[in-house]
């Protein structure tokens, strides 16, 4: 639900997230208020959800409370590796936004189940991604899904910095409870307004790496919201290159918007607003993917039911899902009755959310990052107009970097994947060819190449 400056224009403050800024985070030790995390982690183990196939590995859900009294209270689910072992990596994932649940990732993208269209019953991702890793979702910020605070007015000044804080806060929590993966490598990933949770969060792990067990090792997020002020130009170049546009709406954006004539009025906005008439009717997310026409639940699941071939009213069917009681109580969700049922995103708090921080660029923190030796890598879904390639390709070409690997072609299943680019400092790029904003719901087997790629540090396949 990433929303760009075509909605959203405000001035860009990034003083609060610069490369120099320290935020001191107190060292938490294993009982933390007096509450025993073995006891919790114990208690979080999840026995079976309802209506899933039987599985191999361990899955837990539960709160971790930022603070012990007044919240906020953070829910998470965490999916085991399928082939554990002491050194399997952890790899945290947030979903976008802002204020979107990243159950969305677990049930609807890389996650080992997706919800059939009965809305009741489980069936399994086989190119889940915890296939290679342990898989972290949390629920943030306090508002997102079942994570909640219990003064509600505090949610009313929300934005970048304290969920920055907060996600770190539950992190360094997390670690406690679940302490054996305290030193294991640990990646950040996400999608869409993560292009700002993942670095942020990572910069806080740099900047407080002599307190905490976390050992940082990568970033990996797609189709990302980094540069609000850079990336609005490739979102309408990329609907006039996809035939979404007609050259005369083209020709009026740059006429009004870019050369001067009228950038900011009446003109202007003229001009962006018959353009998104114009785009109403499909999906931006993925220009070219059906729309979910009859989000009525069935009282069996569909017949021929795959992973590949994605059902546009997934959404729908997980969000039946999640409400349902046994559910909630299978996952320890939910546990105070919170006076408001699981949605996919909070749109009031999105609406709420600081101006100044969407459109913050993340460029000094990626910049930061790689010079710290943390590898990063972005990736787009070619089929996405939410958050382009195009405007993606802008932020990079204003990052200046350094090629070290030309423009290639990358294969997954003896097809081109996407096309992929490498830069000193261990950055790269990669389209996802055929997938739209949600990379792993489109196009599953290649974004586990990509991921796995990512996770085991090694070029993305280079021949069939």
């Amino acid at each position: 639900m990433y929303k760009s400056k075509r909605d959203i224009g405000s001035a860009s403050d990034t003083s609060h997230f610069n490369a120099n800024r320290r935020i001191s985070m107190p060292l938490l030790r294993t009982s933390i208020s007096g509450v025993n995390q073995q006891e919790l982690k114990e208690k979080d183990l999840i026995k079976n959800l309802p209506g899933q196939p039987p599985v191999s590995f361990k899955q837990y859900g539960g709160y971790v409370a930022i603070n012990e009294s007044a919240g906020p209270f953070f829910y998470y689910y965490f999916v085991e590796a399928i082939r554990a072992n002491n050194s399997s990596p952890l790899v945290v994932w947030f979903n976008g936004g802002p204020s979107c649940s990243s159950l969305q990732g677990a049930f609807l993208e890389h996650g080992p189940f997706r919800v059939h269209s009965d809305g009741k019953t489980l069936y399994r991702n086989p190119y889940s991604w915890n296939d290679e890793t342990n898989v972290l979702y949390i629920e943030s910020p306090a508002g997102v899904g079942f994570s909640y605070m219990n003064n509600s007015s505090a949610l009313e000044n929300i934005g970048d910095k304290k969920t920055a804080e907060n996600n770190y806060m539950f992190l360094v929590k997390w670690l406690e409870r679940f302490s054996e993966y305290k030193g294991r490598d640990v990646y950040i990933a996400g999608q869409s307004y993560a292009g700002h949770y993942c670095p942020q969060l990572a910069q806080l792990i740099l900047h407080n790496k002599n307190q905490t067990l976390i050992n940082l090792r990568g970033v990996l997020i797609g189709n990302p919201g980094l540069d609000s002020n850079d990336e609005i130009y490739g979102e309408y170049e990329y609907l006039f290159n996809h035939a979404l546009i007609s050259p005369k709406q083209w020709d009026n954006y740059n006429k009004l918007c870019i050369n001067g004539e009228d950038s900011g009025g009446t003109e202007c906005f003229k001009s962006q607003w018959s353009i998104t008439e114009q785009t109403s009717h499909i999906n931006l997310y993925n220009i070219y993917a059906p729309i979910c026409l009859n989000s009525t639940l069935t009282s069996k699941p569909k017949e021929y039911t795959t992973v590949k071939n994605f059902d546009p009213c997934s959404p729908e069917y997980l969000t039946a899902y999640l409400n349902l009681a046994n559910v909630q109580k299978a996952m320890h969700a939910n546990t105070t009755k919170l006076p408001y049922a699981w949605t996919k995103c909070n749109y009031e708090q999105n609406d709420l959310w600081s101006n100044n921080d969407r459109d913050a660029s993340m460029i000094p923190i990626l910049e930061e990052l790689t010079g710290s030796g943390v590898r990063v890598w972005v990736y787009s879904g070619d089929m996405d107009a939410a958050v382009p390639h195009t405007s993606t390709m802008h932020v990079l070409r204003k990052m200046n970097l350094t090629i070290e690997k030309i423009w290639r072609p990358w294969f997954s299943e003896g097809e081109v994947g996407g096309y992929t680019e490498e830069y000193k400092n261990k950055f790269t790029y990669a389209t996802v060819r055929g997938a739209g904003h949600m990379v792993p719901s489109d196009q599953p087997i290649r974004a586990l190449t990509l991921f796995t790629s990512f996770i085991r540090n090694m070029p993305l396949p280079g021949t069939l």
